[in-house]
């Protein structure tokens, strides 16, 4: 039988100059149908509430989050609180609030580790210690610090109000690379000796230098009604664990208090005195650990300046914004701070004794 001529793909090309050899891997396939182009989800920065007590749900602290919730979609509200306050919370707060308890936060794995099983101890007792003396605003503070700590976001009061919406939409689209707090007018002082070492309590309330050797440092005075923290930036753990250690040495928790020593009589004062005196302890427990915070995170990077990333608060008077006259809308009426940053204002509030 006479051999058939051999396979050329020259003499195919004579025929069919645009002959490919390969167009059989192509020939009869069918083309893969076309699927949806799924853009990722949307960033959501988180926005926290904390409330600590045993009061019920009312205006006063379930009015901004509802409202944050259903105005912003690009930040996602979480209400912090005691377990068992949490289904009333939930019943009050609708769908678009995440309601959790704060032992979720204090039992935590990052929290129980960055804190040790001392300092927690020390924690189970200052909580005790501020639920039976109806602190709960200070309370509010540490457990805050520790909430930021762990799941990072802003974090405002109940009675802070959305003024300027495109500016706090701002914010929320763009939120700082550091722990950022407010900052107020007057300078305080930072002492930076271990709370356990001081031995005035004065000191101890206002960072001031007890011995030559001291290193104190200025910052603008502080608040703890709004606050922003990266997660689990080192700053805020810090922060927490200088609470603790001040607090200790103001004896709310810890060993039992010698008879006559500064740990015992600033418990006293803080169990026995007025409202405002209780204020002004549990406001230099916040500030100074925040003091504390900042200090630390300068000795690490130069180029960080506080009163450069800090949020500066102007007072209100009369529903207007006292250093330029601005006037306010009727929803910050009853506002005594401005907060250009954020677009917000901060009215007066008492949550001791609810």
């Amino acid at each position: 039988m006479p051999r058939s001529k051999p396979f050329s793909i020259p003499d195919l090309r004579k025929d069919n100059p645009s002959f490919n050899p390969f167009d059989v891997l192509q020939r009869d396939v069918e083309e893969p149908e076309s699927q949806p182009v799924r853009s990722p989800a949307p960033h959501k920065t988180p926005l926290h509430f904390v409330w600590y007590g045993t009061g019920k749900p009312n205006d006063a602290n379930t009015k901004t989050p509802k409202a944050l919730a259903a105005n912003f979609a690009s930040a996602t509200v979480y209400f912090w609180c005691m377990p068992q306050m949490a289904p009333e919370f939930e019943k009050a707060l609708g769908k678009r609030v995440k309601v959790h308890g704060l032992d979720e936060v204090l039992e935590a794995p990052a929290v129980r580790k960055e804190l040790g099983a001392m300092m927690m101890d020390r924690l189970d007792q200052l909580l005790d210690f501020y639920l039976a003396n109806k602190g709960y605003a200070p309370a509010k503070d540490i457990l805050t610090f520790l909430t930021l700590a762990l799941n990072g976001g802003y974090f405002f009061d109940a009675n802070c109000v959305i003024e300027v919406p495109k500016q706090f939409e701002k914010a929320l689209a763009r939120p700082p690379a550091v722990p950022t707090f407010l900052k107020l007018g007057d300078m305080l002082s930072f002492n930076d000796r271990h709370p356990s070492f001081m031995k005035s309590d004065l000191a101890l309330q206002m960072g001031m230098e007890e011995e030559d050797t001291d290193t104190v440092t200025p910052f603008n005075g502080t608040d703890m009604w709004a606050m922003y923290a990266p997660p689990r930036h080192r700053m805020m753990w810090t922060i927490a664990r200088h609470y603790i250690s001040r607090a200790e040495a103001f004896g709310f928790c810890g060993a039992t208090a010698r008879t006559g020593s500064m740990r015992e009589e600033s418990r006293d004062y803080f169990i026995n005195g007025l409202g405002q005196q209780k204020r002004t302890l549990a406001g230099a427990l916040g500030i100074q650990s925040i003091f504390a915070g900042m200090a630390e995170h300068k000795v690490r990077h130069a180029q960080y300046k506080p009163e450069d990333v800090n949020w500066e608060v102007a007072s209100v008077k009369n529903g207007a914004i006292e250093s330029t006259g601005v006037a306010l809308s009727p929803a910050s009426a009853n506002a005594d701070y401005w907060v250009k940053d954020l677009g917000l204002t901060k009215g007066h509030g008492d949550s001791w004794t609810k």
